[in-house]
């Protein structure tokens, strides 16, 4: 969709690569699968990093315009949790592709960061759309769908041993496609049935690796091998029911679900977080537990920061943070323009599309 960025707001959005120009400054740091920075925040965005980007495989940027302020906001975890996270993951995927030793000391501080980061602010949501490219999606995604597990075992009330063994589980869960063919993950299309059904025993290989590993729980590798499971018995490995599938594996199921659907491919737009909710919704009981669906809906936010939304007064404006209680939004059109303004629940003004 076209928009007219020169009236906007200063501060951060979230913008496709194709409407980003060179006026435009990076507002979010984007990571390598190892942690690494590739781009800091606040590095112009010429023509050649812009072309490197999409060569990489970018389809999105948070961005600002040059002497506007980028407003801080509350995130899930930090910067540097996420960076040690990623290399915590990509260890041990290199570790587990060459049949050694995963480094447990390692993934367990990784999940206590996120923990003590996630357990001790009781109004923080999932409420960043995290940038990936085709190097590091499993890594990224696997972080990503560890901090929602997270978030929703805190919601459902487990408590910190349970979410901790969950989320362990969450980090580890695509573990198993370091099992399969790369040139069948690496494909830019949507896979065949021969390559998907060599797909799907990712959660076999994945019981597999960590089932064999010392002073890991079993349930964490029941996570690995439940993921893709779903309440009607239509999923796999086994086609198991609901009644069956331990709670970890329905929430992880939800979190994966949720952060794949989100995350746009060669051959599937993504969907924007509430769409993808409402989906998830839509897809309760049959395909997902409803009761972790709805601690799902709670611990993300339907509409991110950087968002560009239409309201319900026929103004438009930038999403500049949001937590459980409120949507913190600035005008972006209107006699209001660059005007902060919290939207509650039962505040008159609604967000009635995002633009993007």
């Amino acid at each position: 969709m076209g928009y007219n960025y020169g009236k906007l707001v200063k501060g951060m959005r979230y913008l496709p690569l194709s409407e980003i120009t060179e006026e435009m400054y990076l507002a979010r740091p984007i990571f390598s699968g190892d942690g690494k920075v590739l781009l800091s925040n606040g590095v112009k965005l010429t023509k050649s990093y812009l072309e490197r980007l999409k060569g990489l495989g970018y389809e999105h940027l948070y961005v600002y315009m040059e002497g506007e302020k980028v407003t801080t906001f509350s995130a899930p975890v930090s910067d540097q949790t996420i960076r040690d996270a990623l290399q915590g993951v990509k260890d041990s995927f290199l570790k587990a592709a060459q049949q050694r030793q995963l480094n447990l000391k390692q993934v367990n501080e990784v999940v206590n960061y996120i923990l003590d980061e996630i357990l001790t602010n009781p109004t923080v949501l999932y409420n960043l759309m995290d940038l990936k490219n085709h190097d590091n999606y499993y890594y990224l995604h696997s972080v990503n769908v560890s901090i929602i597990s997270a978030l929703i075992g805190k919601k459902l009330g487990l408590a910190r041993d349970k979410i901790k063994e969950l989320t362990t589980g969450a980090l580890l869960h695509d573990i198993g496609m370091v099992c399969i063919d790369p040139l069948i993950i690496s494909q830019p299309r949507r896979l065949s049935d021969e390559e998907m059904a060599a797909v799907r025993e990712h959660t076999n290989f994945g019981f597999q690796l960590l089932r064999s590993a010392r002073n890991l729980s079993v349930l964490v590798a029941h996570i690995a091998y439940q993921h893709h499971e779903r309440m009607d018995g239509s999923g796999y490995p086994k086609g198991i029911t609901g009644k069956d599938i331990h709670l970890y594996g329905k929430i992880v199921a939800v979190a994966d679900s949720y952060e794949t659907m989100t995350t746009g491919r060669v051959y599937r737009k993504a969907l924007w977080s509430h769409e993808a909710i409402r989906q998830l919704k839509e897809s309760a009981p049959e395909k997902y537990d409803p009761d972790v669906v709805e601690a799902m809906a709670s611990s993300v936010a339907s509409y991110p920061v950087g968002s560009v939304v239409s309201l319900n007064t026929h103004e438009e404006a930038v999403v500049v943070d949001v937590n459980a209680k409120k949507i913190t939004i600035q005008f972006s059109s209107g006699p209001r323009v660059n005007a902060l303004l919290d939207l509650e629940p039962d505040s008159e003004i609604k967000i009635e599309e995002r633009l993007s």
